[in-house]
């Protein structure tokens, strides 16, 4: 027996499956791949189900790109509540298993215009978030920000970060060693002095 909720549940279950094939494909073949077509045979749809949920690859590859964004934007809260904000968000930043999609989804933002305003909207949205987990530890350690203000700091870690993400992607190895080395020695060194509850 089908209820109502499971029918009202069906053009969610729909949509899901199309913006799971959509991110499939950008992961493995990029995002220039993904077509209506492509997107609705890997989800097991009908092509024209794809246009229904979605009038144009636009405001597919937007939905896409929110949905995947809303999972980063959780992540980081998380990561930032943790008892060690700045090791957990190091954790997270240098995770380098979504840099292919990351990467794909930069390459599309050149090329369209609401991808790139998403991008950057949700770019300085986390930035302010990790710069929250800055202020924390330097008014928790009593650092004072005038030398090394929170936004620098978060600049600083995100971008060293995505540099060994991709790094990492092409193979390139030079200098991780010696950065991880060097930030661990850095994150242990402010634990050690943070207050204890």
């Amino acid at each position: 027996m089908t209820s109502q909720n499971q029918h009202a549940d069906e053009p969610s279950r729909t949509r899901e499956a199309i913006l799971d094939a959509t991110i499939g494909i950008m992961r493995e073949e990029g995002y220039a791949a993904v077509s209506s077509r492509k997107v609705a045979a890997r989800a097991g749809l009908k092509s024209k189900l794809v246009h229904y949920y979605f009038r144009t690859m636009d405001e597919l590859f937007l939905a896409a790109y929110r949905r995947e964004e809303q999972k980063t934007f959780a992540r980081h809260v998380e990561a930032l509540t943790a008892p060690d904000p700045l090791r957990a968000l190091w954790e997270l930043t240098t995770d380098s298993s979504d840099t292919h999609l990351t990467l794909e989804l930069v390459a599309l933002a050149n090329h369209r215009e609401p991808i790139r305003a998403a991008l950057a909207q949700a770019s300085e949205r986390i930035r302010i978030l990790q710069a929250a987990a800055f202020t924390r530890v330097i008014d928790e350690l009593k650092l004072g920000d005038e030398d090394l203000p929170p936004l620098f700091l978060s600049l600083l870690m995100t971008g060293l970060s995505r540099i060994v993400a991709m790094d990492n992607v092409l193979g390139v190895t030079a200098g991780h060693e010696e950065t991880f080395q060097s930030v661990d020695t850095l994150l242990r060194k402010l634990a050690d002095r943070a207050p204890r509850t």
